[in-house]
């Protein structure tokens, strides 16, 4: 089951700069006093590629890696499930569990 989240996004407390949640320093100002910031969730697809991920029983399954630009502005990778959208198309954030109680990004149309 996908459960809806917020996904955060950094900040700079410096110079107000946004950036991927992975971001440890501004790259503008040099500061490293980022904070996590809601965003929208949405977004548009920049690239992607289908690529073959191993399943649990040795099998191969196709997976559509993705680069979302979201609306704030920041780029994040992210997994893309449906169809890829036109070249215009929205993009919304969903979290899907993984292993561990981790939750990984993903994009739907």
């Amino acid at each position: 089951m996908v459960a809806e989240e917020i996904l955060m996004i950094r900040r700079c407390v410096t110079c107000d700069k946004l950036f991927a949640p992975t971001t440890a320093g501004c790259s503008s100002c040099l500061s490293d006093d980022l904070e996590f910031v809601p965003s929208s969730g949405v977004g548009s697809l920049v690239s992607w590629r289908v690529v073959d991920r191993a399943g649990a029983r040795g099998e191969l399954t196709p997976l559509t890696v993705a680069i979302v630009e979201l609306d704030e502005g920041p780029w994040v990778y992210a997994s893309l499930e449906g169809e890829v959208p036109p070249a215009e198309g929205p993009v919304r954030v969903q979290f899907q569990p993984r292993p561990r109680d981790d939750r990984f990004p993903v994009f739907v149309v």
